[in-house]
Parts: structure tokens; C-alpha cells; sequence
């Protein structure tokens, strides 16, 4: 953008770009799932995988060119494509028992923990043009573009199907069958719990970097070691936290005491005017969130049943996305009004969703 743009008119913007990913990752998320459930995992993986590398490349190419219109148009490719995550969790539940579940989905917790500490600072070194004079923002999508290459042929060949496949296929009666997840017991309340917790930590992961920049005068690279700060956390939460927790504790009363805790923590986010209050809540709003995280995705799929994985790990992921796409279109707006109010707003909805899981619980026992 234009050195003249104002910080108003970039808080905007970066909150559509980020949207425009969310919005079709939130439509392309239950259809493959459902398609996984039909053709089978691997062959699903295969053609998201091979999309996502042509999304990643065509975002470099628009940086390179300068074209924000194509950069809208990969991050809307890309986001279609990464419908496929429902797809990988479906294929860890297919594996796992009931009772084993929470403990195997919390593995991509993990993963997800370690990507995120090496990711963040990868990507503030390839943007950087003080390690190597040829590096710019364009060169973390091309090593994304050469990564997804390597995933695809691993996939090819390693993957082994974990789902038996249908012999015949009916179009109209998936579509049905995505509506029928809603009326199994119990399941309409805890989508809903899942679906405003993924809104209100949006609030504070994707708006943090903004907040940071604009406190502090963070660049990238600052940002990037936060980043993976913040995920050092995200992947012990994920390790020990949830592996140990989900042995004594249920999926479902792990997350009644997570979720406001985490509201509670971004809201003293907000009111710390030095990096070192940031430091010690990072640690703690990381181990809180990543275990509402597994312990959402675990209950969900009890719920569901067995026949059921891919499409619920769809929906899962397309309320993920529903939240990814409306926080980020919040914030700039709300930005206006004070630099803090995304991170209110994200407490507000953490709290008043906890309220929501404690009644919903409540009333589910005494049934």
C-alpha cells in the first residue's frame, strides 16, 4: 500500500485479506469433509494439497507484480483448499477409540504448537532483506509453495487410506446428512461453544501483531520470535496439558473453566503497556486456548458417532473459519474507536461463552 495510508485504512484492508482466506476455508470445509467420507482421505488430500501449493505460489507471484486484487484472489484459492485440515483430523479419529481420542487429537496440537514456534520466525528471516540481499515478502510463499510440494509426494506415497469408502454416492442425501449432524443430542450447544471460542481467540491471536506494531513499533521478525513464543506454549499445552489432563479430566469439563480463563487473561492483555506483562500472559492464554482446542474437537466427535467423522470435523473446521472470517473484519473497525477494544471484544465473547458452557452443561446433567 501507499506510504500515505493511514493506519485506519490498513487495519481494514489486512482485515479483509485475511477474511477473504477465512470465507472460503468456512464454505469449502464441511463439503470436504464430506467428500473424504465418500472417496476416501488420501485421494481428497491429494487434490487440496496439489490446490494449496498453486494458491501459495500465485500469492508470491502477486507480491512480486504488486497486484492486491490477485493477492485477494490466491488467499480465496488458498482458504478453499484448506478445507482439507477436517479431512486430517477425521483420518487421526478414524484410528483412534473413543477413550483414546482426545489424547491422538491432541498430537495436532502439537504439530500445529511446533509449526507455529519455527513458522513465525521462518517467515520474519525469508521476508528480511539483513539475512540475504534477495529475500522480500514474497519468499516465505515460495518456500510454502516448495513445502506443499514435498507434503503432496509424501502423501502419495507414505498415506495409507484409514477410511473405507462408499460404493455409491448420493449428492442430495450428503447435503441432508450435513444437516442431520445438527440434530444428534448434544450436538447443536457444544458447535456453538466451539464456534464463539474460535471467535473470541481470534480476536487476540490475529490482532496481537497489530497491537504490537503500533505500541511498540514491532517489524516482522520482532514478531515473528513473539510469535513462536507464544506456540512454545501452544505445543507444551498440547503435549503434557491436554495428553495428561484428558485422562483424569472429560473433554467437557476441561473446556468449562479453560474458556473464561482465557477471556480473563486477554483482558489483562489489554492493559499492559510493557512487553513484559505480554510475555507472562502469553504463556498462560496459550496452554488455556490450545486445550478448549483439542477438548472441542474431541467432544464433537464422540458426539458425532462413527459414521460421522468427516463431516463433523468439516463443520468443526468451517466454524473455525466462520470465526476466522468475522473477527478480522472487526478489529480494524473497532481499532477506531481504541487501539484495545479488539482484545475487549475478545474477552467479552470468551466470558460470555463460558457462561454459555457451564449453563449448557448444567442443564445436559440434569437431563
Amino acid at each position: 500500500m501507499s506510504e500515505g495510508a493511514s493506519d485506519a485504512v490498513r487495519n481494514i484492508t489486512v482485515g479483509f485479506l485475511i477474511g477473504s482466506y477465512a470465507v472460503t476455508q468456512f464454505i469449502s470445509m464441511p463439503l470436504i469433509g464430506a467428500l473424504s467420507d465418500h472417496f476416501g482421505r488420501k485421494r481428497v488430500l491429494l487434490w487440496t494439497i496439489f490446490g494449496a501449493m498453486f494458491s501459495f505460489v500465485l500469492s508470491a507471484l502477486a507480491i512480486l507484480i504488486g497486484s492486491l486484487s490477485l493477492l485477494f484472489t490466491s488467499r480465496l484459492l488458498a482458504g478453499l483448499f484448506s478445507g482439507n485440515a477436517g479431512t486430517a483430523m477425521a483420518s487421526i479419529a478414524d484410528m483412534s477409540t473413543e477413550q483414546a481420542k482426545a489424547k491422538n487429537l491432541s498430537l495436532t496440537g502439537v504439530v500445529g504448537g511446533i509449526s507455529w514456534i519455527i513458522g513465525p520466525p521462518l517467515g520474519g528471516f525469508l521476508a528480511s532483506t539483513t539475512w540475504v540481499i534477495w529475500f522480500d515478502f514474497a519468499t516465505p510463499f515460495w518456500f510454502l509453495g516448495i513445502l506443499f510440494l514435498i507434503n503432496l509426494i509424501w502423501i502419495q506415497f507414505s498415506y495409507v487410506e484409514t477410511h473405507q469408502t462408499k460404493e455409491k454416492h448420493d449428492w442430495k442425501q450428503e447435503i441432508k446428512d450435513l444437516g442431520k449432524l445438527s440434530k444428534i443430542p448434544r450436538m447443536s450447544g457444544w458447535l456453538i461453544v466451539s464456534f464463539l471460542f474460535y471467535m473470541g481467540w481470534f480476536f487476540f491471536v490475529l490482532y496481537y501483531p497489530t497491537l504490537l506494531v503500533q505500541k511498540f513499533g514491532y517489524d516482522q521478525q520482532q514478531i515473528g520470535y513473539l510469535s513462536g513464543y507464544l506456540s512454545i506454549f501452544w505445543f507444551l499445552g498440547s503435549l503434557i496439558l491436554n495428553r495428561g489432563l484428558t485422562e483424569k479430566i472429560d473433554s467437557e469439563r476441561l473446556m468449562l473453566w479453560a474458556i473464561p480463563f482465557t477471556g480473563i487473561l486477554i483482558l489483562l492483555a489489554s492493559f499492559f503497556e510493557t512487553l513484559g506483562g505480554w510475555l507472562v500472559i502469553f504463556p498462560l492464554a496459550a496452554l488455556c486456548a490450545s486445550s478448549v482446542w483439542i477438548s472441542a474437537m474431541a467432544l464433537a466427535s464422540n458426539i458425532a458417532g462413527t459414521a460421522n467423522q468427516g463431516k463433523v470435523f468439516g463443520i468443526l473446521q468451517s466454524m473455525l473459519s466462520l470465526g476466522l472470517f468475522i473477527s478480522p473484519l472487526c478489529t480494524g473497525f473497532l481499532a477506531l474507536v481504541n487501539i484495545n477494544s479488539p482484545l475487549w471484544v475478545g474477552a467479552a465473547v470468551l466470558l460470555g461463552t463460558g457462561v454459555f458452557a457451564i449453563r449448557l452443561h448444567a442443564k445436559e446433567s440434569k437431563a
